[in-house]
C-alpha cells in the first residue's frame, strides 16, 4: 500500500500550505499596518481575513459541481496552481489593492484543498487505512504551522521584519505540490467509475494497491457501489411484490441497520464488532444479507471455470475501454424471459442495482418470499456473498429463483440533486453540516490562531524574559512548542483511528478538551498576573490543543468524506464546507468582541459550553465507520430510513 500512502501524503502537503498561510497571516498583519498607512481605517487584520474567508466560501459553492465535472485530481491541481499564484502576488504586493487580490486567490484555492483533499484520500485509501490516512492532512497541517512559526520567529529577531515573506513563502511548496500533484498523483477510481471509464479505474486503483494484490474484488464493490439506487421509483416489477414481505424479512429488527434510526446508537459497538467480521469472514452477513453483494473475499474458493471467467470479464473490460466489464457483468441477463404480470414497486431498502445508459435489468433473488433462510448450495439466495459475476452466473443457471426489477431511463439519469433528498442521504448531510460548523463553533482554531496574542495577555511570556528575547518572540516560540508538541498526539490520532473507531476518540477526547476549557476559563478569573495562574492556564492550553487535534479536529472532515453516496459526496461535502467556512467566520467575528466584553475568561467558558454540543450529537446520532466501505457506510444511511411500508 505504499502507493496509496504516498497519494495521501501528497495531498496533504496542501494542508500544509494552509497552516502556513494559517499561522503566517496573523504575524504578517502586524506589520503591514504601518506600511499602507491603515491605522486610521478599517483593520487590516479583519478585512484580509474576510476576503480569504470570502474566497473560498464562494469557491466551495461551486466545489461540489467542479469535482464531478473535471475529477479530484484536476481540482487539486487548481487548487494548487491558485496557491502558487496567490503567494507570488503576495511576495509582490505594492499595494493594498494587489494584496487583497492575492488574498483572494489564496482563499480560492484554500477552499478547493479543504474541500478535495479528504474526498480524494477517502475514495483511495483502503477501509482498514482510511482513517490512518485522513487524518494525514491534520498531521500536514500542523508541519506546515510549525515551519511558519519557525520563519516567523526568524524575522522577529530582524530590526524590520519583511511581513512579504511570512504569508508569500508558501510560493516555493506550492511549486512543489503542483510538480508531485501532475506527475504522480492517479485519478480517484471511484470518479472514473461513476463516468464509466472502468478500465482506467482499474489501472489506477492497481497502482494505488500495489501489482500484486488482486483488486477484482475492490473494483467489483466500486462498480456496484457507484450504481447504487435507494430512492427511485422502479417503472415494473417482473415478479413478486416485494409489499407482501413481512419487515422481519426485509429489516431484521435486531440489526445494527434498525436500531441506527434510534437515538442510542452508543450501544451498538459490540454489534458492529461482530458485523465487522461477519462481513469480511468466508460466511454470510447475517446482520444484513442486502450488503453481502459489497464485499469479495480475496481468497474465496473459485473453480477453474470461475477463474476464467474472471480473466475473460476483466480483459473484456480493458479491451472495451472501460465498459467492457459492465456489459460483462450484465450481459448474461439479456435474454432472461419476461412472464409475470407488472407490479408497482420503490427500491429504497432492497438492494444495489447495475445499470447502464438507457432500460436495464437487475437481479434480485426474492424466493418464495424469504430472503434470509435461501440455501446457498443452490447458488439462489439473495445477493450472495459472490462477485458479481458469479451472480449473474448464477441467474442463468437457475432463472427461476430470480426476479427481474427494469430501471427506466429516467431513473437512471436521476440528477445528483436528487440524491440529495433521499431520506438516508439527507439525514447524513444535515449531521455533517452540523458537526463541521460546531467544530469551527468550539472556538478552538480561533484560540490556535490568537495563541501568541493570548500568551502575551495571560503572561507566560513573563517565563521566559530571562533569555533576551521580547514579549513578541518569545510568545512565537511558544506557540511554535506548542505546535510541535500535538505531532505526536495526532500520529497516535493516525495509528488509533482504524483501531478504536472515531465514535470512541471522539466521545474520549471531546470531555478532556471541555474540561481544559474550563480550567482555562477559571485561571483568568483568578489573579492573571501570578505565576501560578500563568503555569496553569499554559497547561490547560496544551492539554486543550492535544484532544483537540485527536478527536474533534480531524473526524469531522473524515466522517463527512464518508458518510455519502459517492454520486452525491462531492456535492454534500461542499455544503459541509461551507457550513466550516461560514462556522470560522462567525467564530473569528465573535472572538474579538467577546475579549471585549466577558474577557478571555468567559470567552473559554462558552466554548466549553459549544464543545458539550458534539459531545452529545456523535454520542446519540453517528454510528461507527472504521473499517467499512465507502458503499457500505452510504447504504446505512440510506437503509435507516425506510419508507413505513417496508417497516
Amino acid at each position: 500500500m505504499m502507493s496509496t500512502v504516498f497519494s495521501a501524503v501528497v495531498v496533504s502537503i496542501g494542508y500544509t500550505l494552509l497552516g502556513w498561510d494559517f499561522a503566517a497571516l496573523l504575524e504578517a498583519n502586524r506589520h503591514m499596518v504601518k506600511e499602507f498607512e491603515l491605522d486610521t481605517g478599517p483593520s487590516i487584520e479583519g478585512i484580509t481575513v474576510a476576503v480569504s474567508a470570502f474566497g473560498a466560501i464562494v469557491i466551495t459553492i461551486f466545489s461540489g459541481s467542479l469535482l464531478d465535472w473535471l475529477g479530484r485530481r484536476a481540482i487539486l491541481v487548481h487548487s494548487s496552481l491558485l496557491l502558487l499564484l496567490g503567494g507570488f502576488l503576495m511576495l509582490w504586493s505594492p499595494n493594498i489593492y494587489i494584496l487583497l487580490l492575492a488574498r483572494l486567490i489564496v482563499g480560492s484555492g484554500s477552499g478547493l484543498v479543504f474541500t478535495c483533499v479528504p474526498i480524494y484520500i477517502s475514495e483511495t485509501s483502503p477501509p482498514n487505512m482510511r482513517g490512518l490516512l485522513g487524518t494525514m492532512p491534520q498531521f500536514m497541517f500542523f508541519v506546515g504551522t510549525i515551519f511558519s512559526y519557525c520563519l516567523i520567529f526568524w524575522l522577529t529577531l530582524m530590526s524590520s521584519p519583511k511581513w512579504r515573506i511570512m504569508i508569500g513563502a508558501i510560493f516555493a511548496p506550492s511549486i512543489v505540490y503542483l510538480a508531485l500533484l501532475v506527475y504522480y498523483l492517479p485519478e480517484s477510481p471511484r470518479w472514473l467509475v461513476s463516468e464509466g471509464k472502468i478500465s482506467e479505474a482499474r489501472v489506477c486503483l492497481q497502482w494505488l494497491r500495489g501489482k500484486k494484490h488482486d483488486i477484482s474484488g475492490e473494483i467489483g464493490t466500486i462498480v456496484e457501489g457507484v450504481d447504487f439506487i435507494s430512492d427511485t421509483a422502479i417503472g415494473t416489477v417482473q415478479g413478486q411484490s416485494l409489499s407482501g414481505l413481512t419487515s422481519s424479512q426485509i429489516w431484521p429488527q435486531n440489526t445494527f441497520y434498525w436500531h441506527l434510526s434510534d437515538p442510542l446508537v452508543d450501544l451498538l459497538g459490540s454489534i458492529h464488532e461482530t458485523m465487522s467480521e461477519t462481513i469480511t469472514g468466508s460466511r454470510r452477513n447475517s446482520f444484513f444479507p442486502v450488503f453481502n453483494s459489497f464485499y469479495f473475499p480475496e481468497h474465496e474458493h473459485r473453480d477453474d471455470n470461475s477463474d476464467q471467467q474472471t480473466r475473460e470479464v476483466y480483459s473484456a473490460g480493458e479491451a472495451n475501454n472501460g465498459d467492457g466489464l459492465r456489459t460483462s457483468l450484465l450481459s448474461q441477463t439479456a435474454n432472461v424471459e419476461v412472464n409475470d404480470t407488472n407490479t408497482s414497486f420503490t427500491s429504497e431498502g432492497s438492494s444495489s442495482y447495475l445499470r447502464r445508459h438507457g432500460t436495464q435489468e437487475f437481479m434480485a433473488s426474492l424466493h418464495d418470499h424469504d430472503i434470509e433462510e435461501e440455501d446457498e448450495e443452490t447458488g439462489g439466495m439473495a445477493l450472495p456473498h459472490q462477485p458479481a459475476y458469479r451472480y449473474m452466473e448464477n441467474t442463468r443457471r437457475h432463472p427461476s429463483r430470480y426476479r427481474i426489477l427494469r430501471l427506466s431511463e429516467t431513473a437512471d439519469m436521476k440528477s445528483k440533486w436528487r440524491v440529495l433528498l433521499q431520506p438516508g442521504t439527507r439525514h447524513a448531510l444535515c449531521y455533517g453540516i452540523l458537526i463541521q460548523a460546531l467544530q469551527q463553533s468550539a472556538g478552538i482554531s480561533v484560540l490556535l490562531r490568537y495563541t501568541p496574542e493570548i500568551l502575551k495577555q495571560v503572561g507566560v511570556v513573563s517565563l521566559f524574559s530571562d533569555i533576551g528575547l521580547s514579549p513578541h518572540s518569545t510568545s512565537i516560540l511558544i506557540s511554535a512548542l506548542n505546535a510541535l508538541l500535538m505531532l505526536p498526539c495526532i500520529t497516535a490520532a493516525m495509528l488509533l483511528m482504524d483501531v478504536c473507531g472515531r465514535r470512541a476518540l471522539i466521545l474520549a477526547t471531546t470531555p478532556i478538551l471541555i474540561l481544559s476549557l474550563s480550567v482555562m476559563s477559571l485561571s483568568t478569573l483568578l489573579d492573571t498576573r501570578s505565576l501560578e495562574c500563568a503555569i496553569l492556564f499554559h497547561l490547560a492550553l496544551t492539554i486543550c490543543f492535544c484532544s483537540y487535534v485527536v478527536g474533534l479536529g480531524p473526524i469531522p472532515n473524515i466522517l463527512c468524506s464518508e458518510i455519502f453516496p459517492t454520486k452525491a459526496r462531492a456535492t454534500c461535502m461542499s455544503f459541509c464546507s461551507l457550513s466550516f467556512w461560514f462556522g470560522g467566520l462567525l467564530s473569528s467575528y465573535c472572538f474579538p468582541v467577546m475579549l471585549s466584553t466577558i474577557g478571555l475568561g468567559g470567552a473559554c467558558g462558552i466554548y466549553a459550553l459549544v464543545c458539550c454540543i458534539p459531545l452529545f450529537l456523535v454520542y446519540y446520532r453517528i454510528p461507527e465507520t472504521r473499517s467499512l466501505n465507502l458503499e457500505l457506510i452510504a447504504g446505512i444511511f440510506k437503509l435507516s430510513r425506510q419508507p413505513p411500508y417496508l417497516q
